[in-house]
């Protein structure tokens, strides 16, 4: 027998991640406890549940060791003075990996991945300082006229709120979450409700934000749980530093948008990664479809797009569900409540992030080099053997709109964070 591919092993890791079969109804319990309170206090999350905290304990650590839990702090980029745009590019023909190589160098960017489907080409998640909208727009400009990218669409998103996991959609004897599909449309038409706070349309971008507090956020989004005893260490900075910039101004300030409750539900081969624009009629219809969303297994974020009554999600869906949710939009678009959609899919063995551009903010300030930013792709460009006389005459359309926000943070500190 020859070697397994790189592909076939990365396959089989990430099914091993797979929450499929390996959870009961307590586990999914405790994942909805995590989602509704984070998950720095493990104690409020046993009272919240009536559950012993030493069961809550012991079962969070061992779905963390198999790896079938990962938890991630989700910044709230709005009062970090930065704007969050969603991209999605499609690469010049036979330019799929120049492309990737030329975002990559504007590194603002939180997620990045190649998409395939309606056509081949790379997506990602950017975090745009307030007042470099326009250079950012300038700088994907630069990648139509480099020849590498043949379209892009820029969408100014709000925060993008985090899906939590929720029991009413698993099945405990199957030990499997449902899809009612004819439910939920009844729901998009009958729901109602106020908009979670991050889906709210902010009026400014403020910098409420200092260099400590983001090395602080940087940790928590590769670890959440990660004690604020650890990260003192790993900074090395006095943990009564940290312990002060946690409490009282990531905390305080309202610079986290949520905790990530991050979980496979089913195999990667069988599912697909799939991000969709969704647009409506008006507001009400939005609202109402996003509310629908809010508790169901299927979506990952939502976020509204900036100016329109439109939203961005990603979604992870086994595929044969899939076809099952296209033809629910259908039966949605034909009764009024949805206007128009449309998705790509994310290449799930070609994805990388990174945290808060922490890098890059320096005396209470972002700095954002677009001539710099430029020449790297050039560099790039230069490297892959790239005709940079190869220009290319094309227009975008990307509008930035404002409006009204917030609301106070629903997350509470641990006990050693009051301290």
């Amino acid at each position: 027998m020859g070697r397994p591919s790189k592909e076939s092993i990365d396959a089989r890791v990430r099914d091993a991640y797979s929450v499929y079969g390996k959870i009961d109804d307590t586990d999914v319990k405790i994942l909805e406890g995590l989602s509704l309170l984070g998950p720095r206090n493990l104690s409020l999350i046993a009272e919240y549940l009536g559950m012993p905290t030493t069961t809550v304990r012991y079962r969070v650590k061992r779905m963390l060791d198999q790896s079938i839990l990962f938890l991630h702090l989700n910044p709230f980029h709005t009062n970090m003075g930065l704007r969050k745009a969603v991209v999605f590019a499609e690469a010049v023909p036979g330019h799929e990996d120049v492309l990737l190589d030329c975002m990559r160098v504007n590194d603002y960017w939180i997620s990045i991945y190649r998409l395939y489907g309606p056509y081949e080409g790379v997506g990602g998640t950017w975090t745009i300082p307030r007042d470099n909208v326009h250079e950012f727009n300038q700088f994907m400009q630069s990648l139509l006229d480099f020849g590498v990218a043949n379209y892009l669409e820029i969408n100014w998103t709000t925060c993008h709120e985090g899906i939590p996991v929720q029991t009413r959609w698993y099945d405990s004897v199957d030990r499997t979450w449902n899809f009612d599909w004819d439910e939920w449309a009844r729901e998009v038409e009958t729901i109602d409700g106020e908009l979670p706070w991050t889906m709210v349309e902010p009026d400014d971008w403020p910098i409420r934000v200092d260099f400590d507090d983001l090395l602080i956020i940087k940790e928590l989004e590769i670890d959440g749980k990660r004690s604020l005893t650890e990260i003192s260490n790993r900074l090395k900075k006095p943990l009564e530093t940290i312990k002060y910039h946690f409490r009282e101004h990531v905390s305080k300030r309202q610079l986290i948008e949520g905790y990530q409750i991050e979980i496979y539900r089913y195999p990667s081969l069988i599912s697909e990664y799939v991000f969709f624009k969704f647009e409506f009629h008006c507001h009400e219809r939005f609202k109402r479809f996003a509310l629908s969303l809010h508790d169901k297994p299927f979506p990952i974020w939502m976020g509204k797009v900036i100016g329109e009554n439109a939203m961005m999600a990603q979604f992870y869906l086994p595929k044969w569900e899939f076809r099952k949710f296209i033809g629910s939009l259908g039966d949605l678009i034909n009764k009024g409540l949805l206007m128009d959609y449309h998705y790509v899919f994310e290449d799930m063995f070609s994805v990388y992030r990174e945290t808060i551009p922490y890098q890059h903010f320096k005396d209470g300030e972002w700095e954002y080099d677009l001539d710099g930013m430029i020449e790297n792709a050039r560099e790039v460009l230069r490297r892959w053997k790239i005709d940079l006389g190869k220009m290319r005459g094309h227009k975008m359309d990307t509008p930035v709109h404002s409006a009204p926000i917030l609301a106070e943070s629903k997350y509470e500190m641990s006990d050693e964070d009051t301290k």
